[in-house]
């Protein structure tokens, strides 16, 4: 696969509403948002308040013009390390309540850029493809596996069995043409046996075979899941936040 830390800067150039070049560059920027072609889809919301990214060491932000002229006061020219530090956004969550909003989302983002080879000839498991996708839409052991988002279908998933049962689940939404988001669940009564890690293993590799970015997001208090996609080699790519 190209090179994945262009093809994500393009990505977020697309979700951001600005340039290439200014996803790329060292400098801060900030744009109004306008909905792009090929933008991530999951949980799309067009009317958002802010958007924010810390990628490649610098903030970029888009939203509506409000959102904008306040959060270029707050961060300025400020390197991107540390904008999300406690007193940071403690600024930025006073700067959204005196607007009546909120943060929404406030996540880290992996992403795994290459296949690995790890060998799961004993293991039992089954590939879901999209037309069986529906029959898991009322189980909410499976919730995080799979989005049943129309914006971001659920394109494909892996089942880990054991002893004819599925012992844990992951799934790949389609967010835009050229990343697709990876979710999983381990039941209760499974965990601690790696399954989680193998499933989004294995799933993360079918997806790079389909020529898509695989990419992963949990909230910054969830260490287990993290281990998931680090263990799955996934490495950390952005952090990003949303308010609507």
């Amino acid at each position: 696969m190209a090179d994945v830390f262009s093809l994500v800067a393009s990505q977020l150039a697309l979700d951001y509403s600005m340039p290439l070049s200014s996803v790329m560059d060292k400098e801060n920027h900030y744009s109004l948002y306008t909905p792009m072609e090929g933008r991530r889809r999951f949980e799309d919301n067009p009317d958002f308040f802010l958007k924010l990214a810390v990628f490649n060491g610098k903030v970029i932000a888009t939203g509506k013009e409000e959102a904008i002229e306040g959060i270029k006061e707050i961060i300025g020219e400020r390197k991107g390390e540390w904008i999300l530090d406690g007193k940071s956004l403690e600024r930025i969550i006073s700067f959204l309540s005196i607007h009546n909003k909120h943060i929404n989302i406030l996540h880290p983002f992996f992403v795994k850029s290459e296949k690995t080879n790890n060998d799961y000839s004993t293991l039992s498991y089954r590939i879901i493809e999209k037309e069986e996708i529906l029959g898991f839409k009322d189980m909410d052991e499976f919730s995080e596996a799979f989005a049943f988002d129309e914006n971001a279908p659920d394109e494909v998933g892996v089942a880990i069995m054991e002893n004819g049962e599925i012992a844990a689940m992951a799934g790949a939404s389609s967010d835009s043409p050229m990343m697709w988001q990876i979710g999983v669940n381990t039941k209760p009564q499974f965990r601690g046996k790696g399954y989680g890690t193998k499933a989004v293993d294995i799933l993360s590799n079918i997806v790079l075979e389909r020529g898509i970015i695989p990419y992963y997001g949990t909230s910054f208090s969830h260490i287990s899941s993290m281990r998931v996609a680090f263990s799955s080699s996934f490495q950390p790519m952005w952090t990003e936040l949303i308010s609507n």
